[in-house]
């Protein structure tokens, strides 16, 4: 499996500002020196260097998931405002002439998941055909509320590719192209929200975002851990830092502190957080990726569990 990250945030979508891109600029010149930029590679070498905020940025699109199986059959996770930059690569393949096919697995329908959908172009072109899994039900009609007149212009019935759309009852394995099997599991979040556990060749993938456990659920996490157990890769929600965390109560989000213990217990092998929070500038998610590193030291001296932090662009291979 491949996996590539067109959205990252959560909650609402939050493009870098202007003043934000000036003092990125200003720092770099202020640390690099002449050696630093007498060639290409100097420059490369010494961006290399700097953190990554100093150089690049976690981007401000909501939740868009690519994943892609061994022989390249796509599937999509939620539609955030990062669906349509997606969409757009798209149109430059099959889709683009009416000739692609995909599917489509949806967490739940909260804005910043579906926001994007309306602005995904491979969805107006004749002939290509999506197959729309969910084990929130209804599925369907939640999308094509989006469109009604007052929030949209463009009626669903205006997207004229092929759509069938399936429920999924929690837990029940389906088939996504010819090789992937996935199920998924409920998770807490205000309003319902699925997680889903994507295998092929056993090797699995996990999307758990908008999942909140706190304190109370750690002291009866043993019937998740057979869920997360042995994941190669568990993206998960960590909007908030530990203190905000309990803070924010019932919110529908957790800490890097928590996703680490959940994956240490349940033994998976890379953590990716996930669903950023909008009020966090590349800086403060610096300084959060940092403290989620320091946090796992104390509790993983064998470096067993890997820690990254989820950006746009970023591609994992399975």
């Amino acid at each position: 499996m491949k996996i590539k990250f067109w959205g990252v945030r959560g909650s609402i979508a939050s493009p870098i500002k202007p003043r934000s891109i000036r003092g990125k600029i200003e720092t770099i010149l202020s640390l690099a020196t002449p050696m630093d930029i007498q060639s290409p590679d100097s420059i490369k070498k010494f961006l290399g260097n700097l953190s990554f905020s100093h150089h690049s940025t976690y981007g401000g699109n909501t939740t868009s998931i690519e994943i892609r199986d061994k022989e390249d059959h796509l599937i999509m996770l939620d539609s955030g405002t990062g669906i349509r930059e997606l969409g757009m690569e798209m149109m430059k393949s099959e889709f683009g002439k009416g000739q692609g096919k995909a599917d489509w697995v949806f967490t739940h329908t909260h804005w910043d998941h579906i926001q994007g959908f309306p602005f995904f172009v491979p969805l107006f072109v004749p002939n290509n055909e999506f197959t729309f899994y969910s084990s929130m039900e209804g599925i369907e009609e939640r999308l094509k509320y989006q469109h009604s007149f007052s929030h949209f212009p463009v009626p669903f019935e205006g997207y004229l590719a092929q759509k069938s759309f399936h429920y999924v009852p929690e837990g029940e394995k389906f088939a996504l192209g010819k090789h992937i099997q996935a199920h998924s599991k409920s998770m807490r979040h205000p309003g319902g929200s699925f997680s889903y556990r994507f295998e092929e060749d056993g090797k699995s993938l996990i999307f758990a975002s908008d999942v909140e456990f706190n304190l109370d659920e750690m002291d009866n996490i043993e019937e998740y851990i057979g869920y997360f157990e042995g994941a190669d890769v568990l993206v998960f929600d960590t909007q908030y830092t530990f203190e905000e965390s309990l803070q924010k109560i019932d919110w529908g989000h957790s800490s890097a502190s928590i996703a680490t213990d959940i994956a240490l217990k349940a033994g998976v092998k890379k953590l990716v957080m996930f669903h950023h929070d909008p009020s966090y500038d590349d800086e403060k998610l610096d300084a959060v990726y940092l403290r989620a590193l320091k946090y796992k030291e104390m509790f993983d001296p064998m470096g067993r569990l890997d820690i990254v932090m989820a950006y746009e662009g970023l591609e994992l291979e399975i």
